[in-house]
């Protein structure tokens, strides 16, 4: 395949699979902003599954319900009395651009319905006086303030997507193919380096692009304008709105919900699937390997996004300088796999194999962004005049450090911690890339579970990976809650 088509094929499945989760994530918003439903509540949940699920289980999630022998096409085959699998949406492109849309679709909805549902009414009150119609209402004033926190998720979910590994690499098409699946076949199967270098720059190149598109709409001062501390009263749904919270909330069932479930239903009822896994010579040390590199990266992560977020708080206290502002975003132009190619070259350069620790530091480097976004969220609830009384009562910055800053700011630090770790755990790329000698991670141990097509034991691996990850990320959503609660006291 030639390089422009890679490149082309690249960027139109991320351009579409954007589009899509844009789609979903707008039409959820909507009903997490404005209606009061049970519905609403439940969309509402959804919105850490991007964070602490990792691709690897998605991708089995989707080969266990959408199979030619899965829960969906067996229950097809049931009604409408058939002898073949009627839908087949594995191993094409429309699998990919629904596996990335709907896996995606809760970090559009979460953004927009945050300053949705903070948006004061006044404005809206004043034109529906004048003679406004809904829909103008909606593309003059709501929208105007929706396009900032919009364009900035869709520039996260346009990452991912660019930057799927996994799903593309397990049920990608036959003869097309994407940037990054070519990176790992060129550095790790053919051993092309020039060819797996050009192909890293390019989408390196195109990732800065987006990073930094990501980084004009993601200036706190940008993202709160025009909006109110006070939530919006939500309004019940009548007729049209429940019909169509219907078929969403159909669409999302059967595209999100019954292939994330098909994993823990699978491993729960295939006999012995647990104990197969709990009694694998690998499971306990790749338990064991999961746990320290996850904590080591988090804790790496989470204490170069506290000095750097303390820095730029003292040297640009006004947030005047971009550069600050843009230099935490630029590991999210680095792909994982692009990452793992560049340590091995190294390693292999300076005749090194790669260890836990490397693993850990490369696992810090990209995840520390996320980190430090929510250091940062707790550090800029804190008043300005702190800092400065803080000043004047002493001089020594560790001893403003110890006593005022990692009080104040614990409630970040722990959720920084949480995230960080959720998101190490579920990590297969880098694990898979680097080849650590003699071990491998519970994610790793996972994704060669179901490339064998043991999918009851990768279920079971996997359930034990989803259940980690969200209990540590519930941790770190619980003290983001607590600071908001926190924040409202203050601003009182």
């Amino acid at each position: 395949m030639v390089f422009t088509k890679i490149i082309a094929f690249s960027i139109f499945q991320a351009l579409l699979s954007t589009l899509v989760a844009v789609i979903l994530g707008f039409a959820s918003a909507y009903y997490v902003a404005k209606k009061k439903s049970l519905f609403a509540d439940i969309l509402v949940s959804f919105s850490a599954v991007p964070l602490c699920v990792p691709p690897l289980l998605v991708a089995l999630g989707y080969v266990l319900f959408f199979g030619n022998n899965g829960s969906f096409n067996r229950f097809l085959m049931a009604v409408f009395n058939l002898q073949e699998a009627p839908f087949s949406i594995l191993y094409s492109f429309s699998g990919i651009i629904i596996a990335h849309g709907f896996y995606n679709f809760p970090i559009i909805m979460k953004a927009v319905a945050d300053v949705w549902q903070r948006l004061p009414e006044e404005e809206e009150w004043a034109a529906s006086l004048l003679g406004a119609s809904r829909f103008r209402l909606f593309k003059t004033i709501s929208f105007a303030h929706l396009r900032s926190p919009l364009a900035s998720a869709a520039s996260i979910v346009f990452l991912y997507c660019f930057f799927s590994f996994i799903i593309v690499l397990l049920f990608g098409p036959i003869g097309l193919t994407t940037l990054e699946v070519e990176v790992y076949r060129a550095s790790r199967l053919s051993l092309d380096f020039s060819k797996a270098a050009f192909f890293a720059l390019i989408e390196t190149i195109i990732a800065l692009a987006i990073v930094y598109f990501y980084s004009s709409f993601e200036k706190s001062g940008l993202r709160s304008q025009g909006t109110s501390a006070v939530l919006r009263e939500k309004t019940k749904m009548g007729l049209s709105s429940r019909f169509f919270s219907i078929v969403l909330f159909g669409l999302i069932s059967i595209f999100f919900l019954f292939p994330l479930f098909s994993i823990p239903i699978k491993a729960v009822f295939t006999k012995a699937a647990f104990k197969t896994v709990f009694f694998h010579k690998s499971f306990l040390p790749a338990l064991g390997a999961s746990l320290q590199s996850a904590s080591i990266s988090a804790l790496l992560a989470t204490s170069f996004a506290f000095v750097y977020a303390l820095c730029i708080r003292i040297k640009d206290p006004l947030k005047k300088n971009r550069f600050f502002r843009f230099f935490p975003f630029i590991p999210m132009a680095i792909s994982s796999v692009v990452l793992g190619f560049i340590i091995t070259s190294l390693l292999f350069a300076l005749r090194l194999q790669a260890n836990l620790f490397i693993l850990s530091l490369c696992q810090a480097f990209l995840f520390w962004p996320f980190a430090f976004r929510q250091i940062q969220f707790s550090l800029d609830a804190i008043p300005q005049a702190i800092d400065e009384v803080a000043l004047m009562l002493s001089p020594s910055l560790l001893y403003r450090v110890y006593k005022i800053y990692l009080p104040l700011l614990k409630t970040g630090i722990i959720s920084a911690l949480s995230f960080s770790f959720a998101m190490s755990l579920g990590d297969a790329s880098l694990p898979l890339l680097l080849a650590i000698p003699n071990i491998q991670t519970l994610s790793l141990f996972t994704y060669r579970l179901a490339g064998s097509y043991r999918f009851a034991e990768a279920c079971a691996s996997g359930s034990i990976i989803l259940v980690l990850s969200v209990f540590v990320f519930y941790i770190g959503e619980r003290q983001k809650k607590n600071l908001k609660r926190e924040k409202k006291v203050r601003m009182r």
